[in-house]
């Protein structure tokens, strides 16, 4: 099957970046936007735009039928779902397949599994893919919470009690003791339900001090599947990822090598085609567990990329067109050392809170062979109260992981953001702190290190310092030129 339009049923960077691909490989592109959406750099770098309306996600990228309807209108070959929104709904692949539209993903069966994460538990055990020490919650354990307890107590506290359909860290709670446990069961579940509309919730052991590494992998319809090495995305607030690295420098060729093989079976548990992620908890001891499989590209996945020299966009294009794994060993080699950051308009130190308005000033340090940006955004845009807040992903590569950082620190700091609050100056703490620049962290790294020594001035808006940089024409825009000045009422 040859590809010749592809819909993009997302927004922001990581449209920006399929629309790229798309157009290197001489495919056309269609993007759906929302209202808030329409002057967007990706709405103008794309080939089509069809205007879904609505102005929250619930109003317009969630609705299968307006992505369907859209398809239909521009009779795209394939629909590109990016992460998040749609992207791992059974509803988008089966409104794509009653159309007869290819759905760039994997197939029903592996988003089913994969997508609850008792049934994919459940899944690892049959195959034999180590799984953290836990239980199923049933409305019935509830109502005897006698025997629950004790259920509890033979794994030991402390325990997770996680949503079924969870992620992004909603209906999860950490539980230290008995007296927490029922209630905390109950706020999870109402949790759960409000977010997911799916109240199941079970219990985990709790791994104390753990590293999360996940494993790209990649199938095709000919039942290859292939691993691309490990990404080490340990850094994380409120249980969402802020740095990334490609590889883990924690790692050593025998544990990559084991890992490895048990991310390879559990794709091959569910005949896994195009991109996913085999996501584990790895222990102090080195023990590792599965957390999950995401059945999709990844926010982080340019690391990858980097260190590997591939385009994963492009290889899920060719797979979807029912082409065999580019893949060899060789590319499989790590060829360098890849670093990711996430800019987010939000308030380290008030608990992470978003920071909406608008950008009166972005600029980015100059893409190069060390320094990536991958953004969305331009001067004069608008960071929503409706969608995340990230500003833009950088990503720095280099022979050695010092050198990596070096640039990353120089990437940083030539990033300048007026308007809204950004995490610049945190992340600038991060990757200066002794213990990351080592290599020695884990996923409680930011609860244990003093990261927040934050000059709030210069993290964030300062209508003086804008004033003062120097007469700037800021009449004038373009998305195409990414101008970085803006016209804007002080």
């Amino acid at each position: 099957m040859k590809i010749s339009k592809v819909l993009i049923a997302n927004r922001g960077e990581i449209a920006v970046r399929i629309i790229k691909s798309l157009k290197e490989n001489d495919i056309e592109s269609v993007l759906v936007v929302s209202d808030v959406d329409k002057s967007s750099m990706a709405a103008k770098m794309a080939d089509f735009v069809y205007e879904i309306g609505g102005k929250s996600a619930a109003e317009s990228y969630l609705i299968v039928d307006k992505i369907i309807e859209a398809c239909q209108y521009y009779e795209v070959d394939a629909v590109h779902p990016g992460y998040g929104f749609l992207s791992e709904k059974l509803e988008l692949l089966a409104g794509c397949s009653k159309n007869n539209i290819k759905f760039i993903g994997p197939n029903k069966e592996a988003i089913k599994v994969m997508g609850d994460k008792i049934l994919s538990k459940l899944k690892m055990q049959e195959v034999g893919v180590p799984t953290i020490p836990g239980f199923t919650i049933e409305a019935k354990n509830l109502e005897n919470p006698k025997d629950l307890l004790k259920k509890v107590s033979e794994i030991k506290y402390p325990v997770m009690i996680k949503a079924s359909a969870g992620g992004g860290g909603k209906g999860m709670r950490r539980v230290d003791s008995e007296e927490q446990f029922l209630d905390s069961c109950k706020s999870c579940k109402r949790e759960a339900m409000s977010s997911f509309s799916d109240d199941r919730i079970f219990v985990e052991k709790f791994i104390e001090n753990p590293r999360h590494i996940e494993f790209q992998v990649f199938g095709d319809d000919f039942g290859n599947i292939e691993h691309i090495n490990e990404r080490d995305c340990s850094i994380q607030r409120r249980n969402q990822k802020v740095i990334e690295e490609c590889p883990s420098p924690s790692f050593c060729d025998d544990l990559r090598k084991k890992m490895g093989e048990m991310a390879i079976l559990c794709a091959k548990s569910v005949d896994y085609v195009n991109a996913g992620t085999v996501e584990f908890i790895v222990s102090e001891k080195n023990e590792f567990f599965f957390l999950e499989m995401n059945t999709r590209l990844q926010v982080e996945h340019p690391v990858t990329e980097l260190t590997h020299q591939v385009d994963l966009v492009k290889e899920q294009i060719s797979v979807a067109e029912g082409k065999k794994l580019s893949f060899d060993d060789e590319d499989k080699t790590i060829k360098a050392h890849s670093i990711e950051c996430r800019v987010y308009a939000e308030e380290p130190l008030n608990n992470y809170a978003p920071s909406a308005g608008k950008l009166l000033r972005c600029t980015f340090p100059k893409e190069s062979k060390n320094i990536r940006i991958d953004t969305g955004v331009v001067s004069g845009d608008t960071i929503s109260i409706y969608y995340d807040p990230m500003i833009c992903k950088l990503i720095t590569t280099a022979k050695t992981r010092k050198e990596a950082i070096s640039y990353m620190v120089q990437a940083v700091k030539e990033t300048t953001i007026f308007g809204v609050e950004t995490n610049l100056s945190f992340l600038l703490d991060i990757l200066n702190e002794e213990s990351f620049v080592k290599g020695e962290y884990n996923t409680k790294y930011l609860e244990e290190k003093d990261i927040g020594s934050i000059n709030k001035k210069n993290n964030g808006f300062n209508k003086s310092v804008l004033e003062s940089l120097v007469d700037f024409d800021l009449k004038q825009t373009s998305h195409e030129a990414l101008d970085p000045f803006v016209s804007v009422e002080l």
